[in-house]
């Protein structure tokens, strides 16, 4: 095995981004046994930081981060994903984590969670949007016709 081998790389930062993404989604749309507060938690937890329509910005969310899980497991798409959900997660980090502090445990308050974690993720996801999946993605082939 070659130990310079970007598209393994490529890989292993695809599949680990894509298994975070799609458990912190089904967290947001399920709750418990996945790491959330189930939908009407996190549309509670967007009201209360006032942000608007949050019902419409939950389920955004919810699904960016779970179709955008499995997207980034398979490699479908991931220009348009990876900037999506590089986007999201730098609102994330300006709207909800920024206040916080860098630390992603905020001694004070453990609910109070900082920016860096979203910071990472961000990051993750915008490079694989720029350098593409690495190796073991599927590939969408378009139909051609004889």
């Amino acid at each position: 095995m070659r130990w310079n081998n970007p598209a393994l790389g490529l890989l292993l930062l695809r599949v680990v981004v894509g298994f975070i993404l799609l458990m912190h989604g089904l967290g947001k749309l399920i709750g418990p046994p996945f790491p959330g507060p189930g939908m009407q938690g996190f549309i509670g937890f967007l009201g209360s930081l006032h942000f608007p329509l949050p019902t419409l910005l939950g389920y955004l969310g919810m699904l960016t981060e779970t179709l955008g899980g499995l997207a980034f497991l398979l490699g479908i798409a991931l220009t348009p994903v990876g900037v999506w959900t590089g986007v999201y997660f730098c609102i994330a980090l300006l709207t909800v984590h920024l206040s916080n502090g860098f630390d992603v445990f905020h001694y004070g308050d453990p609910m109070k969670r900082g920016y860096e974690y979203t910071l990472l993720l961000m990051i993750a996801c915008l490079s694989l949007a720029f350098t593409g999946p690495g190796m073991g993605a599927v590939q969408l082939k378009p139909k051609t016709t004889v």
